[in-house]
């Protein structure tokens, strides 16, 4: 489980190389990971508190994705770096904090992977159905949403209050872990709940959504393209009438202005009108190119998440049935050093956003420059 996995599980006199390698890890690894998420997420609140970031739903499930990342930092990797670095567990001093403590590691790694589900959604909604997102994409709404959620995540990881507890078999050290009658429960069943609420369904839809609004911009480009076209036989059609005037101040002949005016009464026909579509294309092309960013912004942060928890997700799954088959001490070792590559891999996701948002968001970028450029001013003018 993500919340209650072993990782001290070795006797003293015999190390590998394996755990020294998971020491290491743990200890140096973790609050560098801890430090860079700590300062990212604060500075992509920041950024997104900004009353000009705050007018987008999209910005304010960031911000709340951003809070969330701090707290599945604080409450799951931290504990991690105590345990390695100091051998102390926080969740064993009491069954209470032990069970408090596994519920806010699953609850809020839950609670940011829906949060992003939430944000693709409303930007899928935004792209697919402009009107309606007036509606559907409103603060309020959004507001909605977020509580709900939160409530649903509350609701699925409560029995950890009732399935876990400390324990202390065949005299080794005590554990919070799975209790004994639910023991079946916690080890087969609910590691497949879990990867399907933390990592299979989020993911799933975001794919889905995600590949609504490539398809939906793609046919936007195609559109601005052929508005592009438009817009260059608008100005043909102007140099033909100035032409045309030009011409018959010098006495052209009939069939030279026969032949113009035939031309020229054709785009009259189509409507074409170079103030008209210009305006258009402009207002065209700087829609769809907010849209494009934003896109490319989720695309990134949608495939990091699944690059980044998936492979914990599939341990858990795992974990039951090969742990079972060999309880050799180096094969121990190998596998606690995969589990710690999978944890940090997990927690990083919660770190890199603000990285992913300045890449690959134009204004997030641009919003996160005048933050700092205003406080250099102040601080000279002071």
């Amino acid at each position: 489980m993500i919340a209650n996995r072993s990782i001290s599980n070795q006797t003293d006199d015999l190390v590998f190389l394996e755990d020294e390698i998971t020491r290491i890890i743990f200890v140096y690894v973790s609050p560098c990971v801890i430090f860079i998420g700590t300062v990212a997420n604060i500075l992509s609140i920041l950024v997104l508190s900004k009353k000009t970031m705050r007018r987008s739903t999209t910005m304010f499930y960031l911000l709340i994705l951003s809070s969330a990342d701090l707290l599945v930092l604080y409450t799951g990797l931290l504990r991690y770096w105590i345990v390695m670095a100091f051998d102390v567990d926080i969740r064993l001093y009491s069954d209470f904090i032990c069970k408090l403590h596994a519920f806010l590691v699953y609850f809020s790694l839950d609670f940011a992977s829906w949060i992003l589900v939430a944000v693709t959604m409303d930007r899928c909604i935004s792209v697919m159905r402009p009107l309606k997102a007036r509606v559907c994409c409103s603060h309020n709404v959004s507001k909605v949403i977020v509580v709900v959620l939160f409530v649903t995540m509350v609701f699925i990881n409560s029995h950890l209050f009732f399935t876990v507890e400390i324990i202390s078999r065949n005299g080794s050290k005590p554990i919070c872990q799975e209790a004994n009658a639910t023991f079946v429960f916690v080890s087969k069943i609910w590691p497949w709940i879990d990867f399907a609420v933390f990592c299979f369904v989020p993911f799933g839809i975001m794919i889905i959504a995600n590949l609504l609004i490539i398809r939906r911009v793609s046919a936007s480009v195609k559109t601005l393209k052929n508005m592009t076209v438009d817009n260059d036989i608008s100005r043909s059609f102007d140099s033909l009438y100035t032409r045309r005037t030009s011409l018959r101040s010098n006495h052209i002949s009939g069939e030279q202005s026969e032949q113009i005016s035939t031309i020229t009464e054709t785009f009259e026909n189509h409507g074409f009108s170079n103030n008209a579509v210009n305006k258009t294309a402009m207002n065209n092309s700087t829609r769809l190119q907010t849209s494009t960013n934003v896109t490319v912004m989720l695309l990134t942060v949608n495939f990091v998440f699944f690059l980044c928890t998936t492979p914990i997700a599939v341990y858990f799954i795992g974990q039951h049935y090969w742990e079972t088959r060999d309880l050799h001490p180096h094969r121990i070792a190998v596998q606690n050093l995969a589990y710690c590559i999978v944890n940090i891999l997990q927690y990083l996701n919660n770190s890199v956003h603000f990285f992913l948002y300045c890449f690959t968001g134009k204004r997030f970028r641009n919003e996160f420059y005048k933050l700092f450029s205003r406080k250099r001013r102040s601080v000279v003018f002071q």
